[in-house]
């Protein structure tokens, strides 16, 4: 059975949902869940900001690139290592009603 380390995973929740709240500066709904689709289970946090412009997305997830003033660029950097070391996929969509990150992890059925 694949090893998941729920400080990591808590890690990845902490910086998508700080992400998510820093985003919705007038307020909004952050929304964190799971569900389960087409053999993988899925980690979500949602929010309802303005959504990531156009010229950033090719550039989220890099290293030290930052949209925030006193922002590091570590926040998703680290999330997508963590997703790696976990053979997991770490995606996104956005649109100008917010924005949704999706840890993806390939379901293990037990024999």
């Amino acid at each position: 059975m694949p090893v998941i380390d729920q400080n990591e995973i808590r890690q990845v929740i902490l910086n998508l949902a700080r992400n998510g709240l820093e985003a919705m500066e007038s307020g909004g709904t952050l929304t964190i869940g799971t569900t389960a689709e087409k053999g993988e289970i899925i980690l979500y946090v949602k929010d309802e900001g303005p959504g990531l412009k156009p010229e950033f997305i090719d550039k989220i997830g890099t290293p030290f690139f930052t949209t925030k003033e006193k922002g590091t660029g570590l926040g998703l950097a680290v999330c997508y290592s963590i997703a790696a070391r976990h053979k997991a996929k770490l995606e996104f969509e956005s649109s100008f009603r917010g924005t949704t990150f999706k840890m993806r992890f390939r379901e293990h059925k037990e024999e």
